[in-house]
């Protein structure tokens, strides 16, 4: 058995044999016997790891894979495309016994189209209705003719659908046509991941996002001059979930949305079948355009509803069963997506790059505090941090990352209107979601009992978790390649080290191809007219594929290249290490 150390040596490392293996544990809340296995840690001299494994019974099926680290890995096979997934955080609804997932999925099947083939006229019906519209034709041409303008300027002559399709029977009529299904799902991971309940979309719908979430019960009206305490407000949660609709007519009609808010009622009645039963509580429907985000705001305790639809944001309050709009704003084009940090507001536009808004809670205000001014189509953001600095980070149709920072003293911002690019990267790949973690350290992240550790170490240094390095925000992402990334904010004496490791490292390592390194990391101009950006690149950004291939070379290599740049071999390992630990997630 071998152990790929993934979770404590930077990648690349080698896979470690076990060094020690007892099986036959009598685990008190498994039973199956479990198993330890111990191996050396990679990266600190004279340490070992000891894992604890609940079993191996969900490793002997076909869709299970033991990746490491007491975790491991089941594919359920539900036989749907799963749009959105998401676990259901409430100690009432959703109990350790039986936890409840709520996910957006897709069915597709063929649409039968038989009905085209016979419209239920006779041919002397169709031949008279075809007459009926040439005359038709013929006197608003003579009418045009009379009056002396063009019959195209003041006629627009309706597109009807049986004058551009024909069916022919002889060909076999029409076709089945593929087309998606929406539902919503209540499942019970506890129950093998059985469907508790469900709700069908309509037949032209197409779920665009879904979220659980917390909304606070308004009981007073917006606008009324009834004061209530917050000890009076209710919270409820519910399930939202936005959509978009696009019916038969296709493009030459304007796209709408939909914002449904479901309930969920835990069963009391253990005979009975179903574990929770999903309510329909309240719909809206936006003429804005599809609705493509759902967010929580979260101001002076109050939870509120966002709606990115179109290119319009609304802020909505959930009172006397109905959503109430309380405040606005309208972008250029189409929101993608909304990302909060407290109450401030980054908006990923579709066609116009980024715009930076703040919320008032004092008179429900959405401002506009700056935003990008080069016009570039952004998929998706999203949010870094270190001590007190904040930057945001977005992704375009170029496979670019750049860092903007929201900075009114710089010159550049001119005068506080425009957001700032510190730093660009060219990753290569296209991603739509951009998510934010707490970067942990590896003394943390490593240790069997994280909370006993943290508080170990907390006795030990009054100062640990106060520093600008402990309380970071790095973000991760997966790419449609199948591939996952995570950015992390670096302090500047590793940020130095680390570009002149960079610097060192394209020259020692063959390159794919004799190809350049750097110049495949270069920003990549939008080639839309209009871009406003010059060619020079703010760069700033250290390619983590690279630096992580110092592992994985000789001991001789290594110190070579550590005496190049003026460091050791432990000290850029261990910065290495800390770089990988702080991207972990789970």
């Amino acid at each position: 058995l071998h152990h790929r150390c993934r979770h404590v040596a930077p990648s690349g490392a080698r896979q470690r044999p076990i060094a020690g293996f007892c099986s036959g544990l009598a685990l008190p809340f498994s039973k199956d016997g479990g198993f330890i296995t111990l191996h050396e840690r990679v990266g600190r001299v004279g340490s070992q790891r000891m894992t604890l494994f609940d079993g191996i019974v969900n490793l002997n099926t076909r869709h299970s894979l033991l990746p490491g680290g007491g975790l491991f890995v089941e594919k359920i096979p539900f036989g749907v495309t799963v749009r959105r997934i998401q676990f259901i955080d409430d100690a009432h609804i959703s109990t350790g016994t039986h936890p409840l997932y709520a996910v957006l999925v897709s069915r597709d099947f063929e649409a039968d189209q038989s009905d085209l083939n016979d419209d239920g006229m006779t041919e002397e019906e169709r031949q008279r209705l075809a007459d009926e519209k040439e005359n038709a034709k013929i006197q608003r041409q003579v009418e045009a003719d009379l009056g002396g303008f063009e019959v195209e300027q003041e006629w627009v002559e309706e597109i009807e659908r049986e004058n551009c399709f024909k069916i022919d029977k002889e060909l076999g009529g029409a076709p089945p046509q593929l087309r998606s299904a929406y539902s919503l799902w209540i499942v019970d991971a506890a129950d093998g991941w059985q469907v508790v309940d469900s709700y069908e979309l309509d037949e032209d719908e197409i779920g665009m996002t879904m979220r659980v979430m917390t909304l606070t019960d308004f009981l007073a009206e917006p606008g009324s001059n009834v004061e209530i305490s917050e000890d009076e407000l209710e919270s409820k949660l519910f399930i939202t979930v936005g959509t978009g609709i696009v019916d038969k007519d296709g493009e030459d009609v304007a796209s709408k949305g939909r914002v449904l808010l479901f309930e969920i009622k835990r069963s009391t009645d253990r005979s009975a079948l179903q574990a929770a039963e999903l309510n329909f509580v309240y719909e809206k429907r936006l003429f804005h355009g599809p609705v493509t985000s759902l967010t929580c705001l979260a101001s002076d305790g109050k939870n509120r509803l966002i709606i990115g639809a179109g290119a319009d944001v609304n802020i909505e309050q959930w009172g006397n069963d109905k959503l109430t709009q309380v405040g606005f704003f309208r972008a250029t084009m189409h929101v993608l997506d909304i990302k909060l940090f407290k109450n401030f507001f980054i908006l990923s536009d579709a066609y116009d790059s980024l715009y930076f808004l703040v919320w008032r809670e004092s008179d429900k205000s959405l401002t506009l505090l700056a935003k990008d001014y080069d016009p570039i189509p952004v998929y998706c953001a999203g949010i870094l941090s270190r001590g007190g600095s904040l930057d945001f980070i977005c992704h375009d149709d170029r496979q670019n990352l750049q860092f903007f920072q929201y900075a009114p003293g710089d010159p550049a911002a001119r005068g506080g209107n425009k957001l700032v690019c510190r730093a660009d990267f060219h990753l290569g790949s296209q991603t739509t979601d951009i998510t934010s973690h707490f970067c942990r350290s590896s003394l943390v992240i490593n240790s069997a009992t994280p909370s006993s550790t943290l508080a170990a170490l907390k006795q030990q240094d009054t100062f640990f978790g106060k520093a600008e390095d402990d309380q970071r925000l790095a973000v991760t992402f997966g790419t449609t390649d199948g591939g996952y990334g995570a950015v992390v904010p670096l302090s500047e004496p590793i940020y130095w080290r680390l570009t002149a490791l960079q610097s060192v490292l394209v020259n020692a390592l063959e390159s794919d191809c004799a190809l350049s390194h750097r110049a495949w990391r270069l920003y990549r101009r939008t080639p839309r007219r209009g871009g406003c950006r010059s060619n020079d690149r703010k760069k700033g950004v250290i390619d983590g594929d690279l630096v992580m291939q110092y592992a994985d070379l000789s001991r001789a290599e290594q110190e070579d290249l550590a005496s190049a740049i003026g460091s050791t071999v432990d000290l850029v390992l261990d910065n290495l290490l800390e770089l990988r630990c702080s991207t972990m997630v789970l």
